[in-house]
């Protein structure tokens, strides 16, 4: 069993109208609360390094499972919307939805279209973040060929 830790540190000063920040190896950001949800707006937030997250996982994930399916000549560029709702007193993530775009040659369109839904799903069922909240949130997949 391979085992790595990802570690970051967040800090935080006062109340919620404040801004903290987030940094681990690479990333150094300011936090703070959404302002559409009453907060300062300042940086990003958790919610949007959670869709990030699944986001950049998920375009990897399915850049590796296209090179392993011998679709090497390939650019993908992916939008990814989180919706979150307010209920029950509480927030919660419903769902996740990915639009990777895809550009391959035309001479691999066809056998891609054909392969692509297995790949998707295979795609996801490999992305760390993915398996990390299925179950508690709703992961979706539309995917175009160009």
């Amino acid at each position: 069993m391979a085992k790595h830790d990802f570690k970051v540190q967040t800090q935080w000063r006062g109340g919620r109208e404040e801004v903290g920040t987030v940094s681990g190896d690479v990333i150094t950001e300011q936090i703070s609360i959404p302002a559409p949800l009453g907060g300062n707006g300042t940086g990003t937030n958790p919610d949007e390094l959670l869709v990030s997250a699944a986001s950049s996982c998920y375009i990897i994930s399915l850049a590796a499972t296209l090179e392993r399916a011998k679709f090497t000549n390939i650019q993908i560029t992916n939008d990814s919307i989180g919706t979150a709702l307010f209920e029950n007193g509480k927030f919660k993530m419903a769902t996740i939805s990915h639009y990777p775009k895809i550009v391959v040659t035309s001479s691999e369109k066809e056998k891609l279209e054909n392969r692509l839904p297995k790949l998707l799903e295979v795609a996801d069922h490999n992305c760390m973040i993915s398996n990390a909240i299925r179950n508690n949130v709703e992961i979706q997949i539309q995917a175009t060929i160009q």
